[in-house]
């Protein structure tokens, strides 16, 4: 059981908020955010805001990236936690292929340009 708290993540009152802030690789963004699903699922915590519109550092990911972390991530969460995602809309695919490959793959998720629409989904769609 992960134990230690991830740097930028914090309870929002009914849900964990993970902010990261800075210049990333794309790998280290995907292992960070699965660091927080993975703390969110040992803890039981069951719903998770993943805010990345403070991070740079790559391109928009290509499709095999998409299918990478969309795997990895509905494999970390187990089912356990649902993933509202709020990115700038460079980064989210017009097709929101990535949402469709996680939802295949058992995650609940969806990915916004909008905090409000992200927590309401998060909060009243996810369940």
């Amino acid at each position: 059981m992960t134990t230690q708290v991830p740097e930028f993540l914090s309870l929002e009152g009914q849900y964990a908020s993970y902010r990261p802030s800075g210049v990333f690789s794309f790998d280290d963004i995907v292992a960070m955010i699965d660091h927080a699903l993975v703390f969110c699922r040992d803890h039981g915590i069951h719903d998770l805001l993943v805010d990345i519109t403070g991070v740079s550092g790559f391109p928009p990911p290509t499709t095999l990236q998409r299918f990478n972390f969309a795997t990895r991530w509905a494999d970390t969460a187990g089912g356990r936690v649902n993933l509202s995602m709020l990115a700038p809309p460079h980064l989210i695919d017009p097709e929101r292929i990535g949402v469709t490959m996680a939802i295949n793959r058992g995650l609940h998720t969806d990915v916004f340009t909008s905090e409000p629409d992200a927590v309401n989904w998060l909060l009243f769609e996810a369940h």
